[in-house]
């Protein structure tokens, strides 16, 4: 350039004298002296955007090149935008950015390629790149665009780019004057250009103005002189990490709002830092939604928290009374009852079943619903699965008069890896309601391979029955939980609409799919998919023994029972009697830490909710103390049917648990197995003819516990023994009716009802016997052996109906 030193000393010259001329003015009013200082701050920040440019701190670029800038994104190396002041204006539908935007979804995807290519170069050299593109600005809307990545500006050590953008359409101007127009206009933030001795170079943006603030507050003083200490304080690592080198982010407090601080160095071509910028964006209201979430999440947890502390009390105090009334039913029903006793205790053992199912279901619902079920995967046998639940069904469909079929596919696997607790519950729920709903006709289960690689698996369960149907509108909601289809075919279908509900969810937890087609009057068919895992482990079993309660295996068993209900402790009282064991009842964990102490027991059932000391903090106690008693078996007696609570108490030391309500068998085979006591029963012959143990000729009629229970009540006593010789002919009379009409069910019933009443007089060899003819008629179906057994104790019944009569006073 020439030199112009003497002309532009003449400018400078006659510029002073055009502007004394205009402050001297004596009409000028304050608002025109704002707007003079307006108009020198905007040259003035002209001539230090020329300085700037002077030392290359942008980039080697052409001066006129560096002016045609239309706006800045400052975003990630993945693309991500982190600030984006000023892209609204272009923008009509941009009036505040989504939480997560990357910059090529504003890329028109015909122009995709050059964004990746210029953007992918530009990160692997180090160096400046252009592309391009369309870029969307509204619904339907794209404009010519120019991006430029400029990465000698950026800093990737940080993870920052900085990525400027020209329209093709605009009339471009000074990039001072942009930044006059859009910096100062920017909502709710802040942008400031700032030398390395702290001082504002360029201030943009409307967030000042709230605390009565111009840009031409800051520029040219420092942040020394703009903010008081305090506040210095909370800045002063921003600016200084800039002007360091860093890029920098954090949150600040200044007066009542919370701004979000990013600062980042500018840089000349040679690396070095010249200047800094800085953006403040108000996030006061982002913080206020934040807290909410925070106070929400917090509520939810609390509430999770209260329900499952509502769900394990209304399952303690719904099973507590619930367990004593199964219990004592259980008891009532090895008593001498005449036919419509027997009848009512049959309504109270159904209705209590029932009951127990809805606590069950009500549990588990809960229990999804708080996330608290979960998929294992273990390795079993589908195939096995099957055959468990043929032998549950066959027996309930013939009880109907139903056909029952299982059909399964050829190319099922031996073994696959999933949950088959949660496949059985599904296929069980799905089955019982089949049943309920079909009056004549036929259940089918169908199993099917749809999908089969070497280590995946994909099956179709398909039940399907001739039932009452549900009707086409009702199938949309069919799977809503309390759901039971029409209200018309309500009190055919009964039931509480859990089951279907449940299902579709543990189907939803299993990632399969289930669907339902259905016809009114014709039927129902449910399919279910479930995605398996494929196997090659065999699974290992370790089932349960199972053991007879005729064979007092726990006679002389020293046992304690601590349970703060009476009910149930004298529901204990009776069982542990009848098992003729040696027990100790105690009310609470103190009562019962007192007997631990004193006394060896075999083995120890606790109730977990107890007064004074619970179940928990006497196995805690006793396995801790090391003395007498730490090492016998402890059994948890709970109404608390969650599996994280039930974890629990094993971990504290216990052995096993049985849940409440439970039945008299249930608890003897826990205890004998935790006992490791040997089964005695003999197993039966596979021939066609088994042996049958003849009753032994010296079984008299023992009236023992009837003196006990009767305590002198002459009437009772005898009235008793009337009970039983009735029974007894009777049961006499369906043996000789079934002989004769070949109706081996009766028999086997008829044997199974006289059973108990036989023991309670001791004549067990005779009660053997009829359990043997049960097996034979109802279990074996070995019919030929019948009729010599039948006639053979049939004699020894009429032998000790003559004793019992004779017992009478």
């Amino acid at each position: 350039m020439p030199d112009n030193s003497n002309n532009f000393k003449l400018s400078l010259s006659s510029l002073s004298k055009t502007i004394n001329s205009l402050l001297n003015k004596k009409e000028l009013n304050e608002e025109n002296l704002v707007q003079i200082e307006q108009w020198l701050s905007f040259h003035l920040n002209k001539i230090r955007i020329r300085k700037l440019e002077d030392v290359s701190i942008v980039g080697e670029k052409e001066t006129e090149e560096r002016t045609k800038k239309d706006g800045v994104f400052i975003i990630n190396t993945a693309a991500d935008i982190i600030l984006d002041p000023g892209f609204q204006n272009y923008h009509n539908d941009y009036t505040e950015r989504p939480e997560k935007l990357n910059l090529a979804d504003l890329v028109e995807e015909s122009t995709l390629n050059e964004f990746n290519s210029a953007f992918l170069e530009a990160l692997s050299e180090k160096k400046n790149t252009k592309a391009e593109v369309l870029l969307k600005t509204g619904i339907n809307r794209q404009r010519e665009c120019v991006l430029e990545f400029d990465m000698l500006a950026s800093n990737t050590d940080n993870n920052r780019v900085i990525v400027y953008y020209s329209f093709k359409d605009l009339q471009h101007v000074h990039l001072a004057n942009f930044q006059s127009i859009v910096l100062n206009n920017l909502p709710g933030m802040d942008v400031f250009l700032f030398d390395s001795e702290y001082r504002y170079i360029l201030a943009g943006g409307k967030e000042k103005e709230k605390y009565n603030l111009t840009n031409a507050s800051f520029i040219g003083k420092t942040l020394f002189d703009v903010y008081k200490k305090q506040d210095q304080r909370r800045y002063f690592q921003f600016y200084n990490k800039a002007i360091n080198g860093e890029f920098t982010e954090g949150e600040v407090r200044y007066k009542k709002d919370v701004y979000y601080i990013a600062a980042a160095p500018v840089k000349n071509i040679e690396g070095n830092t010249v200047a800094g910028i800085l953006i403040s964006q108000n996030v006061t209201k982002d913080k206020i939604l934040e807290d909410k979430l925070i106070k929400s999440t917090e509520e939810a947890q609390r509430a999770n928290k209260a329900k499952s502390i509502f769900l394990a009390n209304m399952s303690h105090e719904i099973r507590t009374p619930l367990n004593s009334i199964i219990g004592f039913t259980d008891q009532l029903k090895k008593t001498n009852l005449d036919e419509q006793q027997q009848k009512f205790i049959s309504l109270i053992n159904h209705s209590s079943e029932h009951l127990l199912y809805l606590v069950n279901e009500i549990v588990f619902l809960f229990k999804l619903g708080m996330d608290k079920v979960y998929i294992e995967k273990t390795s079993f046998s589908v195939k096995e699965l099957l055959n468990e639940l043929a032998d549950v069904y066959k027996k309930q469909t013939a009880e109907k008069n139903l056909k029952f079929k299982i059909t399964t596919d050829k190319a099922l696997p031996d073994f696959v890896k999933g949950d088959p607790f949660r496949l059985r519950q599904i296929l069980m729920n799905l089955l019982v309601n089949a049943l309920k709903y079909t009056e004549q006709g036929q259940v089918n289960l169908t199993t099917t391979v749809i999908k089969k690689t070497k280590n995946k698996v994909e099956l179709e369960f398909e039940i399907s029955d001739t039932g009452i149907g549900i009707e086409e509108k009702d199938l949309p909601y069919i799977f809503d939980v309390f759901e039971q289809g029409n209200k018309r075919t309500e009190k055919i279908r009964g039931g509480a609409g859990l089951g279907l509900g449940i299902c579709k969810k543990l189907v939803t937890l299993f990632k399969g799919d289930i669907s339902v087609s259905s016809k009114k009057n014709e039927g129902s068919t449910f399919r279910v998919n479930i995605p398996l895992e494929v196997s090659d482990a065999k699974p290992r079993k370790e089932k349960e023994k199972s053991y007879n309660l005729d064979d007092s295996l726990l006679r002389g068993k020293k046992v304690l029972l601590a349970d703060d209900d009476k009910h149930n402790r004298m529901l204990s009282e009776l069982v542990l009697k009848g098992w003729q064991t040696d027990f100790v009842l105690a009310k609470d964990g103190v009562e019962a830490l007192h007997a631990l102490k004193n006394i060896q027991f075999d083995l120890v059932l606790l109730d977990i909710h107890m007064p004074r000391k619970n179940g928990v903090d006497v196995v805690k106690k006793v396995r801790a103390n090391k003395g007498l008693n730490a090492d016998t078996p402890f059994v948890a007696l709970t109404a608390n049917a969650l599996k994280a609570d039930i974890n629990s108490y094993l971990k504290v030391g216990f052995n096993d648990y049985v849940i409440k309500p439970f039945y008299e068998l249930e608890l003897y085979n826990k205890i004998c197995n935790i006992l490791q006591i040997e089964n005695n029963d003999k197993q039966s012959s596979v021939a066609s003819k088994p042996a049958i143990d003849e009753p032994a000729t010296a079984d008299t009629f023992n009236v023992y516990d009837l003196e006990k229970t009767a305590a002198g009540d002459k009437q009772f006593f005898n009235s008793m023994i009337d009970n039983f010789t009735e029974n007894a002919a009777t049961l006499l009379a369906g043996f000789e009716s079934g002989l004769k009409n070949k109706d081996w069910q009766t028999i086997g019933e008829r044997a199974h009802k006289a059973i108990p009443s036989f023991r309670f007089f001791k004549l067990n060899a005779t009660a053997n016997v009829l359990s043997k003819i049960e097996d034979l008629a109802l279990r074996n179906q070995q019919f030929d052996a019948l009729p010599e057994t039948v006639n053979m104790v049939s004699g020894q019944i009429k032998e000790i109906i003559k004793q019992a009569k004779a017992a009478k006073i």
